[in-house]
């Protein structure tokens, strides 16, 4: 074998035209390609994934969900570069054609040659959805008719420098194929797993072909593999025996099981008619969340997806709070997964409630999770100490699925021990105060970000009560009831833990003390929704006015979301349709990249496309998900003809929600017969659902229940 250095194998890009390819122009009318002349800045470039990698589209790196290198909070931890193998590009071509297929989970660059009339060239790369460990780059010449010419195919393979992340050594394997082995430099802890990659690929070369009497198309496949120790447990010989089969293997076949398994994934979804922007808006921000995380790959989503490196990887509370509920609606088996990451990572909660001076007892989540889940945080930023909000969080997101799946196997073999422990850590993050004879929360950032070591975050509190009540709720179902701590009765009794509210303006208070000072993003709104806490309409409206207009501008879209819902809750459409309009301005054209900010932030911000799915679906939508069932109660946003929630998940079923302006539309699609019969309840009446037979409702509030 040949010892080589990735710079040997190495170096550009291209630009314009008009019209849309023909074939691209259904996909592109119905909202799920989006098309252009040009290709932007790698920062707002379009990208491909599975779940378990991916890559954006003409940069030098591709990222494993899973694979972080750096020491905890120290360095800190953060995704480990992996330098691109797919990173090509054809020299002295025009670029006239680019197109994201979401739908296919495919990216295309067309090109014309500039040296030879009557050719162009086609790449096209993908993350293959069924075969998770395979990225595919193709190359497809077309050649029209004429003379023998001799045409000069020059490819720049481009994998960047070296990584720092890696010890990477790179061997030949065979016939112009290549080895690259290493391990991470710094494990996540002293004693955490060493993480091996091995990547088998071939690179791009140069080629000719001749012409010919008739018009034909040439394609190349270069096909890169990755394996790593967590997923083998011999990294180097399933890395080498998945490419051979894959070599051996029909491109037309790759191909078509991995457009299969996209058109299996999307199923569900959300439609809007008569308003192309918007649809794309939705697919886009749905596909860069589902390009992100995968049913088999027990691995969570983190701010800036998979794509990217944006606060390090990790995960927040952005997941559960942001990106989770979409899933938990349409995708139950990766909402599943983004819940189980969590549960496999109890110890390092645990690890991290010991680790204060007061010694908390049960888990508290860290506010970013890696590898381990232990805390790796930037040790800089007080947000990792004090932002435990994401523990109530996180319980709240399992309160949502098990109100969907009613599932008693994973409640009580998965649920539990998070639902249980989290409780546990509230309960021993109280402290008692014997003037107010209430139990407070003290030195807490809330999600208000401005706010530093305040006491008694009114969210904060409540999503600790919820999560205490709601395990209350779990050990009763479960049979537990002797387990129920004392503890956990006292702090869900009204009034036990402090409250503030203010009398006068009649609105909840962030905290203790605050005075109405700049906030960074939705804090006092989140009671309304997500947390459905239950208030009066002037109550609410007068949060909404009073905290709105406190909002930092510069700050993250999803409080431009939030407000939407919540306009749309109290029945004021045209403010709802303004802001709602805010909620994605961040997208950037011309694949649909989000940025955080109006003005930058980390990018691809998947966290701002859930928060706008939300608005879509919890605000238009009108969708809760409650103890009872799912209730609705829709509006269509403006500009559109009709909104169609598509596979929603429910006790097993599988339903579509639409609306037409006119009609709420519920279909039935499939009843397994292990599901429960469902009924629909609404001002006339509760009628039983019947599959594939549809319901139709006059506007107004409904609840799907059992």
């Amino acid at each position: 074998m040949r010892v080589v250095s990735l710079l040997v194998l190495s170096v550009m890009v291209s630009t314009c035209f008009a019209q849309p390819p023909s074939d691209w122009v259904n996909a592109i009318n119905s909202g799920n390609m989006l098309y252009s002349t040009y290709e932007p800045d790698q920062s707002i470039m379009a990208s491909v994934g599975n779940g378990f990698l991916a890559t954006v589209i003409g940069s030098t790196t591709i990222y494993v969900n899973g694979v972080f290198n750096g020491l905890n909070s120290i360095t800190p931890s953060h995704r480990a570069r992996i330098p691109s193998t797919v990173n090509t590009d054809i020299v002295n071509s025009t670029l006239y054609a680019a197109g994201l297929d979401m739908q296919n989970g495919i990216y295309y660059r067309r090109s014309t040659l500039n040296d030879y009339e009557g050719v162009t060239v086609e790449q096209s790369w993908y993350a293959h959805r069924e075969i998770r460990t395979l990225l595919v780059n193709q190359i497809k010449v077309n050649v029209s008719a004429g003379s023998n010419e001799v045409i000069q195919i020059d490819t720049i393979f481009n994998p960047g420098p070296e990584s720092t992340d890696f010890n990477f050594t790179i061997t030949e394997l065979h016939e112009g194929s290549f080895i690259m082995e290493g391990k991470i430099v710094q494990t996540e802890e002293p004693d955490s797993e060493d993480v091996v990659v091995v990547v088998v690929f071939l690179p791009a070369f140069n080629f000719t072909l001749a012409r010919r009497n008739e018009p034909f198309t040439s394609e190349l496949n270069f096909y890169t593999i990755i394996r790593t120790s967590l997923d083998s447990y011999d990294p180097y010989f399933d890395a080498v025996e998945d490419y051979f089969n894959i070599m051996d293997s029909s491109p037309a076949q790759l191909l078509s099981s991995h457009v299969a398994a996209w058109q299996e994934i999307w199923e569900s979804g959300i439609e809007i008619g008569g308003n192309l922007p918007l649809a794309q808006a939705v697919n886009s921000s749905l596909y860069y969340i589902l390009s992100s995380i995968r049913n088999d790959w027990e691995y969570s989503l983190s701010p800036g997806g998979l794509a990217s490196d944006g606060y390090n990887g990790h995960a927040f509370w952005d997941v559960e709070t942001w990106m989770y509920p979409s899933l938990a609606l349409l995708y139950q088996d990766l909402a599943d997964i983004a819940i189980t990451y969590r549960y496999n990572r109890i110890p390092g909660a645990e690890a991290k409630a010991k680790s204060y001076d007061k010694g908390y007892e049960g888990t508290m989540y860290p506010w970013e999770s890696a590898f381990t889940g232990q805390e790796v945080c930037p040790s800089w930023s007080a947000t990792g100490a004090i932002e435990i909000h994401i523990s109530g969080d996180i319980s709240f997101a399992l309160r949502q699925y098990w109100y969907l799946t009613q599932n008693q196997t994973w409640l009580e073999n998965i649920g539990w021990p998070v639902i249980e422990g989290i409780a546990t850590f509230y309960s021993s993050r109280v402290t008692f105060n014997s003037t107010t004879q209430q139990y407070d929360i003290v030195g807490v950032i809330p999600p208000d970000e401005y706010a530093v070591n305040v006491t008694n975050s009114y969210y904060t509190n409540v999503v600790a009560i919820y999560s205490i009540e709601f395990a209350i709720e779990v050990a009763n179902i479960l049979g537990y009831q002797n387990q129920i701590p004392s503890i956990w009765k006292t702090l869900v009794a009204p009034g036990a833990v402090a409250l503030p509210f203010d009398e006068k303006l009649q609105i909840h208070l962030e905290y203790d003390g605050y005075n109405g000072s700049l906030i960074k993003q939705a804090d006092i709104v989140l009671l309304a929704y997500p947390l459905m806490y239950p208030m009066n309409a002037t109550v609410m409206k007068n949060d909404l006015v009073y905290y709105s207009n406190r909002t930092d501008s510069g700050g993250p879209a999803m409080t431009y979301g939030i407000h939407s819902i919540i306009w749309l809750q109290l029945g004021y459409i045209e403010n709802a349709n303004d802001l709602f309009n805010k909620s994605y301005a961040n997208i950037h054209a011309p694949f649909n990249v989000w940025m955080e900010t109006p003005t930058g932030g980390a990018v691809n911000f998947i966290t701002g496309a859930g928060g706008f799915l939300q608005a879509v679906f919890a605000g238009y939508g009108g969708i809760r998900i409650t103890p009872n069932g799912i209730t609705g109660n829709p509006n269509l946003p403006k500009g559109s003809s009709f909104l169609k929630l598509r596979g929603v998940e429910f006790l097993g079923s599988t339903i579509d929600i639409s609306f037409d302006g006119k009609t709420i539309s519920i279909l039935l699609q499939n009843a397994p017969s292990s599901a429960p019969t469902l009924f629909v309840t609404s001002s006339q009446g509760t009628v039983k659902l019947f599959a594939q037979k549809q319901l139709s409702l006059s506007p107004g509030l409904f609840n799907i229940h059992q």
